[in-house]
């Protein structure tokens, strides 16, 4: 049987544990967003599991680091440029995995100049990899995407 002070201290701990996995939760996040938007693939390969799987838009998904490169350097050529701004993150932790619920908000321009805005949710599954939370799962739903005008004009 343990004593006040074992649980109060195995309390502490797990508690200690959630905080800072949160926070490390919310970083890779926010790696994702910025690594995107500024074309660093290795960066943005580092988040995720090696087994993991990404559905960037309805009917476009793929598995693995592999995969995920292609896509993402087939989505640079078509994307000029990006900006993600994630919001309203709800993360919940169980001992090694973790699920994620974010809004986004991300300005595009197209290969040709335009600019669209889109309002999505990413659904994410994190796993603590070796000590390190890791992206093993993100799903995108689109709310709206509709064009703007040039946002530097």
């Amino acid at each position: 049987m343990s004593t006040t002070t074992e649980r109060t201290t195995l309390d502490l701990a797990t508690r200690l544990d959630r905080a800072e996995s949160v926070e490390a939760i919310r970083h890779r996040m926010h790696t994702y967003a910025h690594a995107f938007d500024k074309r660093e693939l290795s960066g943005f390969l580092s988040i995720w599991t090696e087994d993991a799987e990404w559905t960037p838009m309805p009917g476009t998904s793929v598995s693995g680091r592999a995969g995920i490169r292609q896509l993402t350097e087939q989505m640079w050529q078509s994307v000029a440029a990006s900006h993600h701004w994630s919001v309203n993150a709800v993360i919940d932790v169980d001992g090694d995995v973790a699920t994620a619920m974010t809004d986004v908000n991300a300005l595009a321009q197209s290969a040709d100049g335009g600019w669209a805005q889109t309002a999505a949710t990413y659904r994410d599954t994190f796993r603590r990899v070796d000590g390190t939370w890791l992206l093993a799962k993100r799903e995108t739903d689109l709310h709206h995407t509709f064009p703007v005008p040039d946002p530097v004009s």
